[in-house]
């Protein structure tokens, strides 16, 4: 908290790509009960992920959220899913 007193933003790193930006350039998710869902707002509950929306499809084929969520099976990845094809669809 003292660092974001002193003007420092934050920097957040892609699970796919590794690279790091300001959260603004990245999206959020988040694992509740095994389901990966896109965070909306700042606030959310539990533990979260950061990627690029570009980089959405390679993380379900590299099963990413697994480790990033450190999770003993596959997540269910339908929400996310169809969030991303609704997202990619309207950003052509």
């Amino acid at each position: 908290m003292a660092a974001m007193q002193r003007g420092i933003k934050p920097i957040r790193t892609c699970i796919v790509c590794r690279k790091s930006q300001e959260p603004s350039q990245l999206l959020r998710v988040n694992c509740v009960d095994g389901v990966i869902t896109p965070t909306s707002g700042g606030k959310s509950h539990g533990r979260g992920a950061w990627l690029h929306l570009s980089c959405g499809y390679i993380a379900i084929d590299r099963k990413a959220f697994k480790s990033a969520f450190k999770l003993e099976q596959a997540p269910d990845l339908s929400k996310f899913k169809v969030f991303l094809d609704e997202r990619l669809k309207s950003d052509n």
